[in-house]
């Protein structure tokens, strides 16, 4: 089902303005570069549900939902920024297409997996999660369908196998987890970016 054509023209319109908000306020979205690569592979696939874990304030989840006419599940732990988020729909028109659930995605990922198939997986949330929302997504993803993960490379500690500052450590350590598990040749076809920070495109075999 297509998002109408004044929704679509409303998120042009204002999405600049709200990106740039976001910007001057250090709020995590999604950067331009991936976000192009982000609607290329969610057009790419016939997406009739996708799940989002990470929404922010709704950047992404607007243009996912906009961009393939998909309902979209969403979440996110703070509740003003999902407050934000909620409003941004509102005004775009696209409430009734996106599902958003507040939360822990430790808890709630698992349970939208199990009720749900998704055609397309946004991973945007807590970096040294990746490898385990992966885990739990995987079940219910649709043969051909996609896992997105952006930041995939984290400040640039990922690549290669150098030991990783302290602080960093647990971070870096599960996210070689994920690179691992997505370069697995009989479950992925994956390629990685180098844009911006790194970014995954999984096609599920």
């Amino acid at each position: 089902m297509s998002v109408p054509e004044e929704c679509a023209k409303k998120l042009r319109e204002i999405s600049p303005a709200y990106e740039a908000r976001a910007r001057e306020e250090y709020i995590p979205i999604i950067r331009p570069e991936s976000l192009k690569l982000l609607l290329d592979a969610a057009k790419r696939t016939k997406c009739y549900r996708i799940l989002e874990i990470g929404t922010a304030i709704g950047f992404s989840t607007a243009w996912l939902a906009t961009e393939t006419g998909a309902i979209v599940d969403t979440v996110e732990k703070d509740e003003k920024r999902l407050e934000r988020a909620r409003a941004f729909w509102q005004e775009i028109g696209i409430e009734n297409r996106i599902n958003a659930y507040l939360g822990d995605a430790d808890e709630l990922v698992p349970m939208l997996a199990k009720e749900n198939t998704y055609d397309f997986v946004f991973i945007d949330a807590a970096k040294s999660r990746y490898s385990d929302y992966l885990d739990a997504v995987y079940p219910s993803l649709a043969k051909s369908g996609i896992v997105f993960a952006d930041n995939v490379y984290y400040l640039g500690l990922v690549k290669g196998d150098v030991y990783p500052p302290h602080k960093h450590r647990t971070i870096v350590t599960n996210m070689r987890a994920f690179l691992k598990k997505i370069s697995d040749k009989e479950k992925f076809d994956t390629t990685i970016y180098d844009t911006e920070d790194g970014t995954a495109v999984c096609v599920k075999l």
